[in-house]
This record gives structure tokens, sequence and C-alpha cells, in this order.
């Protein structure tokens, strides 16, 4: 059932295109002033109120402290985040999860990914998603990722506020895995230049055992890396909250060809709320979050408090 039309496009929006793209679909961007020859454009994008982060996720230039104080006045934002080679100023904290082997095939990955792709591609058809497809199929599958995931936000409302900024943008494609006339899973993928970055994996309940996840992976390495010959593939950071299902995202994300880089994961703050990361807030924080423990933006402030009041009792803040 499996189907090999072409998904990924023979000419990619730049990277400034795609910040161009960003900026008219409504997330406010601001251009990296930080470059090194040899890294790959940067900006920086605010898809979030109060936050602003560096893309793409795998640059690794360390951004003067100016240029974070300009990008947090500007974007009008709280904080401001961003990633980094580790060294013993910037311990690793995290992990940057990037494939970029051009020759990636099937007979390379371990027994469990093979078995298990081998399953998908029998039982599912895969191929590139409309943007009336998607709207029109993939809520159910949003909604069972998001509520596996732990969060409370896997509504039609939100899947439909989501993916309609996605859908307008220049760059980001969408891939899908069909079960006859149901959408099983499918992968929100951004296309860059020679790179790509996997946003988003999403995957029904009731298909799970035909593994729609791990043929997805595998479809989209295969096309973007050893067909169309990009640089490599980014499926983003580990997260930072403390309490996720980031050990099994870990597993998989290893099992399926990407290799783990440790980074360190940076944040500068606006100077209004640097105070407030203290043992006082982050327990006000836990409390909330047993009230809330589906809230995503409110696990994700636990898990920042979390680790900067870690740091600065290192003396790393």
């Amino acid at each position: 059932m499996h189907s090999q039309t072409t998904l990924f496009s023979r000419q990619p929006l730049s990277t400034p295109a795609y910040a161009a793209a960003l900026a008219k679909s409504g997330v406010q961007t601001l251009p990296c002033k930080s470059s090194v020859s040899g890294i790959p454009d940067s900006f920086w994008a605010k898809y979030e109120t109060g936050t602003v982060v560096r893309v793409p996720t795998f640059s690794l230039v360390q951004p003067q402290e100016r240029e974070l104080s300009h990008v947090l006045r500007e974007s009008r934002s709280l904080i401001a985040s961003y990633v980094l080679e580790p060294d013993a100023s910037h311990p690793a904290n995290a992990w940057l999860y990037l494939c970029a082997d051009q020759e990636y095939e099937l007979q390379k990955l371990k027994p469990a990914m093979r078995r298990d792709t081998r399953k998908g591609l029998r039982e599912l058809r895969i191929a590139p998603l409309s943007t009336d497809q998607l709207l029109a199929h993939g809520c159910p599958a949003f909604c069972d990722a998001r509520r596996r995931a732990g969060l409370s936000d896997g509504t039609a409302k939100e899947f439909v506020r989501h993916f309609n900024l996605r859908t307008q943008c220049k760059g980001h494609v969408f891939l899908g895995a069909w079960k006859d006339d149901n959408l099983a899973a499918f992968l929100s993928i951004v296309e860059v230049a020679d790179w790509a970055e996997i946003v988003g994996c999403y995957s029904r309940d009731d298909f799970l055992s035909a593994q729609p996840n791990s043929v997805l992976i595998y479809t989209a390495l295969s096309q973007c890396l050893a067909e169309a010959k990009r640089s490599h593939v980014s499926y983003g950071l580990s997260s930072i909250q403390t309490v996720s299902k980031k050990a099994g995202l870990h597993a998989f994300k290893t099992k399926v060809g990407f290799v783990a880089k440790p980074v360190h994961r940076a944040f500068m703050l606006h100077p209004v709320i640097r105070p407030l990361m203290n043992r006082l807030t982050l327990a006000g924080m836990h409390t909330l979050l047993r009230m809330q423990p589906g809230n995503r933006l409110l696990k994700k402030a636990h898990g920042l408090c979390s680790l900067l009041v870690d740091e600065k009792k290192r003396g790393k803040y």
C-alpha cells in the first residue's frame, strides 16, 4: 500500500524566504546578527506570547548579549531561547536530534525499526497531504497524540488554530499514513534550503498497531536524505518539561535513525522576570501544575524555572 510520491521540493525556500513566509502568516520574525561562515542562515521567531526562539533549532552560534537584549525588546518578549555547543560554561542539558546520513536505508536500521517499518509499509498508504486533506482528516490523530503526551490541548479548536497557521506558510509540508479512508497519522515538516525539521508527529490510537509513526519517519528521512540529498534532518530538542514522555521519545527518535547530540539549551530572560526564577516561584508552579497537569504552557514554564533554579544552585546562572 506504500506510495513513492515525492514529498520534498526540488527548489525549497531559502532561509530568509522562509522567515518572510512566517512573517506573512502572522509570526513575528527578526534577523540574527550573529553569524559564522558555513553556518546556515538563522533568524528569531515569536511563535508564542512571551517567547522568541532561534530558527533553525540546530544553529549553535553564540549570540552576543546586545543582540539578545535587542531581540527581547523588539519582539516584546520575556524569554529568548537558543541552543549552543556545550562547554565548561554551558554544560549539556538537552539532546538535539539530527540525521545526516545521505545513504539512509532500511537495512542499516535496528531490527525493531526494520520490523515496524515493514509492517507499516504493508498496511498503510503513505502520501503527501494537501491542506484540505489535513484539515478534513487530521484532527483525530492530533487529539490522540496530544492526550498521549499528557496535554490538555488536544481539541478540535486547537487543531484548527495550530494548523491554519502552518498550512498558510510556505515551507511547511505534510506527510500522511492512510488506512483505507482514515488518516492514521501524519508528520508536520519544515523544508528550507538544504535541511528539514520534523516539527510534529501525530497518530490515532486505533491505528498504532500498524506502526504509522515509524513508517512516516522512515519515508521522510529516505526522501529527504537519500533521494533529495539534503544535508540533514532535525527532530528538534528533548523536552524541557520536568514531567513528560521524553524517555520514550528519546528511545523512538534514536530507533528511527536520529543521532542524539548533547547541547546546551540556553535562555536569556528579560530583567523583569529574572528575579522570579527562584524556589518560591518553582513551588508555586508545582502547585498549579498539580491542579492543571495537562496545561502545556504551565508545564514548559515549570520546566524552565526548574532548570534555571538548578543552574543558579550550581552557579551557572
